[in-house]
């Protein structure tokens, strides 16, 4: 991020300069020192300070009135010992004058540009700077939080000794969260708790920040099969904010990084030595699953510290300031920050914006984790309320059946076959909730939720109907040409037979054993996968068949036919290694290491949509309450 600011800003400093000429001539005066910053000549601009040092309190202007102070830290590419004597010649008193014309201090300047280095120069030669505030009452870690420079904000946090438990303060919070810095945000709650007795106003922007956020959380984002075991199982330790009372060292030495003793790394045997390099290889994989799960649990405590901390919910405060993140973080998923306002204040189920509570909601936007949050006492009281408005069955009104009806694509689903099953199970799940006589309540329309259901997925059913004949076409040929080929293979065993007897010559080897029993379990498998893809070929395709009849059949098919592919080439290296046992045996080995590549093609391509398969049909249900 700091090195974007930096080429933005030296790639238009020269627009900057011909774009100001017109109006004044300091321009012409300052032009070779504008050069210089903009070519990264760090001699040239000391020199030309060095001849005029005058210019250090000459207000400059150009494009904007400044000074050169100003000019130097908005470029990070800045050397340090420049801006160190930048500052020693400035002096204490000139660094704290608001030398431009928008009343900001050099700091501030570093502060908006993420220029840590020019911060930590200033505050070298005076400390006072992070506590000097603006025309508008704001520090310069506000300026930094705005911008989101993290590595910054960490270093004014650190040398700022203001309290921060003021309004100030909560802007401060705000800009934090709204960053998506969420350990500093939440490390500055824990050092200023009265931060959490915020007005509603207050309390009601966090949580919407937050809920609109839904990457922050766990349930947000999506992670592959061994990234999400990684997720589930790597220790996570909260980050470390220094405080101002341990920067002391870090000011005097801005940029001496502690030296590390070499004889631990020495005296390491080789095992602990094979171990750090194999660490070395899976360190970016882990750190980023590190950093996401520890983003995720800043997020989540700080949410639990607005929910809980320090407040007790009336239903006045609970309307003002719970009501929009609870109904936006249940459109988009987010179930962590749903919980914990569920838990916080027991009537969440009531809070609805123009109609739609939490689990109306859930429905409308298919997000069953959501859904199971709502406990079983909850659903009654929502229908109860549902049943009073509906409760005269000549007002013809859409109830939460006809939401749930209605189609919603979904992005994360592979397949409209899979997308329908779902659908389905969606408005099972809420039929399941509704009173009998919903069932069959007609809406403006006059239709019936299922009416609106059919109607609303007749072009999913088609397209799921086309997806799954293709691919069971595909994989029907694959299982004929593997009945023909393993069928084949009995009347033409390896080594021949015994012309006297007619049996194999090879009968009572192990390897023809091998063959044998892999040959025919091919034979059987392909030949059952066979009869499950023609099965599908011929269904009729209704509706309840995207429920459980084609996903398992199509389960079944994929699961046997990649039983048939694995043993059809356990059966070829069997005859593989009749033949070649003799003279050509260190053949064998990557022979057979060639045979498993197929299987393991196989098994990778259509492994994810397998699994897919087997977790929507036989998975938890959405019926099943989150825990």
């Amino acid at each position: 991020m700091q090195k974007i600011y930096s080429v933005i800003y030296v790639h238009n400093l020269e627009f900057i300069v011909k774009k100001s000429s017109e109006g004044n001539e300091d321009h012409i005066k300052y032009r070779s020192l504008y050069k210089a910053v903009q070519e990264n000549d760090w001699k040239g601009v000391d020199d030309f300070i060095s001849k005029d040092p005058a210019v250090l309190t000459a207000k400059i202007k150009v494009y904007t009135e400044e000074t050169v102070i100003h000019v130097i830290t908005r470029n990070l590419d800045t050397p340090f010992w420049l801006l160190e004597k930048l500052a020693s010649m400035a002096g204490p008193e000139l660094l704290e004058r608001s030398n431009n014309e928008h009343g900001l201090t050099p700091i501030f300047e570093a502060a908006r540009y993420g220029n840590t280095k020019a911060a930590k120069a200033f505050v070298h030669k005076n400390k006072e700077l992070p506590n000097i505030r603006n025309s508008n009452g704001l520090l310069p870690i506000h300026e930094a939080t705005v911008r989101g420079h993290k590595e910054t904000i960490q270093y004014l946090l650190s040398v700022t000794r203001v309290p921060l438990d003021d309004t100030n303060g909560v802007t401060l919070l705000k800009n934090l969260i709204n960053s998506s810095i969420y350990g500093i945000a939440l490390d500055l709650l824990k050092r200023y708790p009265n931060l959490a007795c915020l007005q509603s106003q207050d309390r009601r922007s966090i949580l919407l920040i937050l809920a609109n956020k839904p990457l922050a959380f766990e349930s947000g984002i999506r992670l592959g099969f061994w990234k999400r075991l990684i997720y589930e199982w790597i220790p996570v330790q909260e980050e470390h904010i220094p405080g101002p009372e341990s920067v002391d060292r870090d000011i005097e030495t801005p940029f001496e990084r502690p030296k590390t003793k070499l004889t631990e790394s020495t005296h390491m045997g080789f095992f602990q030595q094979m171990m750090s390099t194999a660490r070395s290889f899976a360190v970016p994989i882990t750190k980023s699953i590190h950093d996401t799960k520890l983003t995720n649990m800043q997020a989540h405590e700080i949410v639990r510290i607005m929910c809980h901390d320090r407040v007790i919910w009336s239903n006045e405060e609970a309307l003002k300031s719970l009501t929009a993140p609870v109904i936006t973080a249940a459109a988009l998923g987010t179930y962590e920050l749903v919980n914990e306002i569920m838990k916080a204040y027991f009537f969440s189920f009531t809070l609805s914006i123009s109609g739609g509570d939490i689990f109306r909601t859930a429905i409308l936007n298919r997000h069953e984790k959501v859904f199971g949050l709502v406990n079983r006492k909850n659903i009654l009281l929502t229908w109860d309320k549902d049943m009073k408005e509906v409760a005269d069955m000549r007002v013809k009104e859409d109830n939460i059946l006809h939401s749930a009806g209605r189609f919603v694509p979904s992005d994360h689903i592979p397949g409209p076959a899979l997308q329908m099953q779902r659908e389905l199970q969606w408005f099972k799940a809420v039929e399941n909730f509704v009173h009998p006589s919903r069932q069959e309540q007609r809406n403006k329309s006059n239709k019936t939720p299922r009416q609106v259901f059919t109607e609303s997925h007749k072009n999913l059913v088609r397209e799921g109907e086309k997806w799954m004949k293709e691919t069971a076409s595909s994989c029907t040929i694959v299982a004929a040409l593997i009945i023909t080929v393993v069928f084949a293979a009995v009347f033409t065993v390896p080594g021949g037979n015994d012309s006297a007897k007619g049996t194999p010559i090879f009968l009572r080897k192990p390897s023809f054993i091998v063959f044998v029993i892999s040959d025919a379990f091919a034979l059987f498998t392909s030949t059952a996968s066979l009869l499950m893809f023609l099965a599908i070929l011929t269904s009729r395709y209704a509706e309840e068949d995207f429920l459980e009849s084609l996903p398992k059949k199509l389960i079944f098919g994929l699961v046997t036919l990649f039983f048939s592919i694995a043993s059809m080439m356990v059966a070829f290296g069997a005859t593989i290694y009749i033949f070649l046992s003799h003279p050509w045996k260190w053949t064998i080995i990557p022979i057979s290491l060639l045979g498993c590549l197929p299987v393991s093609l196989f098994a990778l391509l259509q492994f994810p949509l397998l699994v897919e398969m087997i977790s929507s049909t036989y998975g938890r249900s959405i019926l099943q309450p989150t825990k």
